[in-house]
């Protein structure tokens, strides 16, 4: 009988020993992931955000979703330190959204430079896009000429410097493609209104 007891406690014991170790196992490998899932708590920035968005397959489905597509790039362009192939791969990502019309009036390589430029030159300033807000979907103006489909929504950017904050609303106009893909047609500073 004293030896099936012991038997009985030596598999218990080796059972317990076994599923702390699991335990123990299992915890430390998800102890290496943080919260978002990421292998060794690197830090995903918004540039690898927008950088691993495969627009092919996943376009942004409204005006709403493709303004506030672009204005995250332009908030990379401009308040990151975007190294020049991430600068360059945000540029490929904005000018995808852009209507054939623009991309025509304004060439890659001549948007490229300019974007460049601006880019330098808030770094000079110390502007930074701190704040970015986009009408929402009920706002949309919506149009249709000669059975072509046509959108405009405003979005109101806050330019910071180190002493000022500025406050400029631009218009944006969208046309949709024969893919069914609102695409940029182009923008303005919008009026304010005295509200």
């Amino acid at each position: 009988m004293k030896g099936r007891i012991r038997y009985l406690v030596t598999i218990t014991l080796l059972c317990v020993v076994g599923v702390m170790l699991f335990y123990h196992f299992t915890n430390e490998d998800e102890g290496n992931e943080d919260e978002s899932g990421n292998p060794d708590n690197t830090v995903v920035t918004e540039i690898d955000k927008l950088l691993s968005k495969d627009l092919e397959k996943n376009y942004p489905a409204t005006v709403r979703e493709v303004i506030n597509l672009f204005t995250r790039i332009q908030q990379c362009y401009y308040n990151e330190k975007c190294t020049s192939e991430e600068l360059v791969r945000l540029s490929y990502m904005a000018t995808a959204l852009f209507d054939d019309e623009l991309k025509a009036q304004n060439p890659y390589d001549e948007y490229f430079a300019e974007l460049q430029d601006e880019v330098k030159q808030y770094q000079k300033e110390g502007k930074t896009i701190s704040r970015v807000i986009v009408d929402k979907s009920s706002d949309v103006m919506y149009s249709d000429i000669d059975g072509v489909k046509y959108a405009s929504i405003n979005c109101i950017y806050y330019l910071k410097t180190s002493n000022t904050t500025e406050k400029t609303i631009e218009t944006y106009a969208l046309r949709k493609d024969e893919e069914g893909r609102w695409r940029i047609l182009g923008w303005k500073l919008a009026e304010e209104s005295d509200e």
